[in-house]
């Protein structure tokens, strides 16, 4: 669950929304974007049972929370429970993200991990990039927050008239 590269998967709600690249997400850790809640709680709160018993300070709203992720990334995703099939959907997009170190990620990339986590599951669900998208769009309370798009740099010939 560490990395979020895979293969566009050609999913036809992609393709015809869109013909440039997928959004990209992430995980805003800037407090000013928390939309009035502690992210270093949130956070920390996604890791398994032994990591926070074993807390020697429990966390604050003040502390780091690149240590909670990384500390998810290294241990906590790997553990069984970490992400189980009757997970919310906002709640399970926010944990893959979080075990994957909280780099850019696209919709697609993040349903693809869903599917191969969920491949046989009583809870079926629709997984395809156009929901997982819709969600992620729709996290603000996880504090999940759609990149700029890149700009695009002008072709050679075309030049500042």
């Amino acid at each position: 669950m560490k990395s979020l590269t895979t293969a566009r998967n050609g999913d036809p709600k992609m393709a015809d929304e869109d013909s440039g690249p997928p959004p990209r997400y992430i995980i805003g850790l800037d407090k000013k974007k928390a939309h009035q809640r502690s992210l270093p709680l949130l956070i920390a709160g996604r890791r398994c049972f032994s990591c926070r018993q074993a807390d020697d300070e429990r966390p604050t709203p003040t502390s780091k929370p690149k240590q909670y992720v990384e500390r998810i990334v290294e241990h906590c995703s790997e553990t069984s429970d970490y992400l189980l099939p009757d997970t919310p959907m906002k709640e399970a997009i926010f944990r893959v993200m979080l075990a994957a170190g909280n780099g850019e990620a696209t919709a697609e990339q993040v349903g693809s991990i869903l599917r191969g986590k969920w491949v046989s599951t009583a809870y079926p669900r629709d997984l395809s990039t156009g929901v997982i998208q819709r969600l992620m769009d729709q996290s603000g309370f996880y504090c999940v927050s759609r990149l700029p798009e890149p700009k695009i740099e002008a072709a050679d010939g075309a030049e500042d008239e």
